[in-house]
């Protein structure tokens, strides 16, 4: 049982620059769930920024993403530069890509990013189409190219480039595998001149907590051999995450917010970090009598896949 003491400042800070997103995902709650989302105001970040100077002894990661596109923000580079400037040492977000363009290239290498992630899905162009909707493969593709060759003519060793790709079931057998292998049309696209600088990092799709799951899309596949229940979950150990309006929510996964557990703009980190919320939270995992939004999370539940339903041509 948790008892109620002074908890060490989380290592990982995961801060949101915006709600909003300019694709609809189907297997992404903020493509599929409506509910109010913005950009985060230059306040609300002042204020994050002040409570993290107080703690950098403790503060080893910070995130620029949650579950919106974080480069919607026209600040973006100045948050990141903001964030680097405090002497934090692995700054890294994640988008779509469908926004990058020369300036923002030069403005994010500019602010010492250490690593951005880069989403194509699926296992052809079409299927990125296809899941990833308002998302165009060709030109994500042209502009994470882009990004790379920059870094070269800059001789610029920052931001690390991952291509992040989201797989789907196509069979159970597919789980033999724990992560997905790489898909062929994404080996061939950064082959050659590009072929050392990216990383892949490939991951099966799952039902996450308030997914609406289009059942003309996607069948469930629940893994017989996980047998859940766990009681322990580092993400509300180690982990604090900051939505755009000042809102921290019980972790990565609550992307609708639904374990809202204090504010910026009423508390600082370090109270709400060790308030009652959390304690709550973190009791509620210990003793398996989980909270609606960890009652559908796969941390401490038996893992549900994503397997894509309908067929896809092979190539766009």
């Amino acid at each position: 049982m948790y008892s109620k003491y002074i908890r060490p400042f989380p290592r990982v800070i995961r801060i949101e620059p915006a709600g909003a997103c300019n694709l609809a995902c189907s297997h992404c709650p903020t493509g599929t769930i409506k509910m109010q989302r913005g950009i985060m105001r230059s306040d609300i970040f002042a204020a994050l920024i002040e409570n993290m100077k107080k703690n950098m002894d403790a503060i080893k990661v910070v995130v620029m993403y949650h579950g919106g596109e974080p480069l919607l923000n026209r600040q973006f580079p100045e948050m990141v530069r903001a964030v680097k400037h405090l002497g934090v040492p692995l700054v890294k977000s994640v988008t779509n890509g469908m926004l990058l363009n020369q300036q923002l290239i030069d403005d994010i290498i500019d602010s010492q990013l250490d690593a951005i992630e880069i989403s194509l899905d699926g296992a052809s162009p079409a299927e990125n189409n296809l899941v990833r909707r308002k998302s165009d493969y060709k030109q994500v593709v042209a502009n994470v190219k882009a990004l790379l060759d920059r870094k070269v003519q800059r001789n610029s060793e920052t931001p690390k480039v991952f291509i992040s790709s989201t797989q789907f079931l196509s069979d159970p057998n597919d789980l033999n595998n724990s992560v997905p292998p790489v898909p062929p049309h994404l080996r061939s696209e950064f082959s050659e001149e590009y072929e050392n600088q990216v990383t892949f990092k490939c991951t099966w799709a799952m039902r996450w907590p308030h997914m609406e799951v289009d059942p003309e899309v996607y069948d469930l596949y629940y893994d017989p051999k996980d047998e859940g229940n766990r009681n322990y979950c580092d993400l509300v150990e180690h982990t604090m995450t900051v939505r755009w309006n000042g809102d921290v929510v019980a972790c990565c996964y609550d992307l609708t917010s639904k374990e809202v557990l204090g504010n910026v703009r009423e508390a600082d980190l370090e109270t709400i970090w060790n308030g009652d919320r959390y304690l709550s939270l973190r009791q509620s995992i210990d003793t398996r009598n989980f909270v609606p939004l960890c009652d559908k999370c796969n941390v401490v539940k038996p893992r549900v896949y994503l397997k894509l339903k309908q067929s896809v041509p092979s190539e766009p």
